[in-house]
């Protein structure tokens, strides 16, 4: 089960908290990765992806903050649509992870797997102004995660080089979801186009490295839509071996061609600003 986790938060200069994030992040890493052993996948299996922003760092008052009633919808619909992956934006530590074992969001998957079978892969954002991780308004760390319940374990995560103006840096994970075959990724991009196109072609590098697996999904808020022939069209930094579905505006589903797509929609949220994306794969 996740244990708790004192702050720990990145310390010195302005910008030398990016050289010292490796080190400060995979002590995190090791308390705020739960990865039991879980169900193998070997054989080709349905594969269901939800995508979700829940906007619950409470900060955002005056646009889509909900005070956590957004965490309980997505409870109710990783009920609804079993998921074999589930990848998160605008999240609080406190929303997957508890001192008395999971959270409310890693708890449903909990229930559809039972308690031992459910890996979860949470990130933090760095704020730049404090030189700490960015923190929810409730004090919990706030960034990025994904969910999943088979039997990979290894996971790479960094801060993209390009940042804009604000004070959150914005940061990336993938994670080994089944093993030898098939990484999974999130992010949440920059709100500046011109910034989301620069961090989602870094992006495209990291999917490049040795350690990413021949199957990958990638899923989160990239900030851009479709566009041809635009300088922000998202398909602009999409890799030619993989495929991209989204939920028409700004969340994608980017997925290596070796993986067979079945079918896909979006469904409106009522307490959180974003769509559900859901996508039904054969991997």
């Amino acid at each position: 089960m996740p244990q708790n986790v004192s702050d720990p938060s990145p310390r010195g200069g302005r910008w030398s908290v990016r050289r010292r994030l490796s080190t400060a992040v995979t002590a995190l890493a090791v308390v705020l990765v739960s990865s039991a052993p879980a169900v193998p996948a070997r054989a080709a299996t349905t594969f269901v992806v939800l995508q979700m922003n829940l906007c619950n760092s409470g900060m955002a008052v005056n646009s889509c903050y909900s005070s956590g009633k957004a965490v309980d919808e997505a409870v109710g619909l990783i009920h609804r649509y079993p998921p074999e992956l589930v990848t998160l934006q605008e999240v609080c530590r406190d929303d997957l992870y508890t001192p008395n074992g999971w959270g409310k969001l890693a708890q449903a998957m909990a229930d559809l797997y039972g308690p031992h079978h459910v890996a979860v892969d949470f990130v933090p954002a760095v704020n730049r102004d404090t030189n700490h991780w960015y923190r929810c308004t409730n004090g919990e760390l706030f960034g990025v995660a994904v969910m999943h319940h088979y039997d990979g374990a290894d996971r790479h995560i960094g801060w993209y080089d390009s940042q804009d103006s604000s004070n959150e840096i914005r940061t990336w994970t993938c994670t080994t979801v089944i093993r030898s075959r098939l990484t999974g990724c999130t992010t949440h991009l920059s709100t500046d186009p011109d910034v989301a196109v620069r961090q989602c072609h870094e992006l495209k590098s990291i999917l490049a490295s040795p350690w990413v697996l021949p199957k990958v999904i990638v899923s989160g808020d990239f900030n851009l839509t479709s566009d041809p022939g635009k300088p922000h069209d998202v398909q602009n930094c999409a890799l030619p071996t993989y495929d991209r579905r989204s939920d028409g505006a700004q969340q994608q589903v980017f997925s290596t061609h070796n993986i067979q797509w079945i079918r896909g929609t979006s469904e409106p949220m009522r307490w959180t600003d974003h769509p559900l994306l859901y996508e039904r794969y054969r991997v």
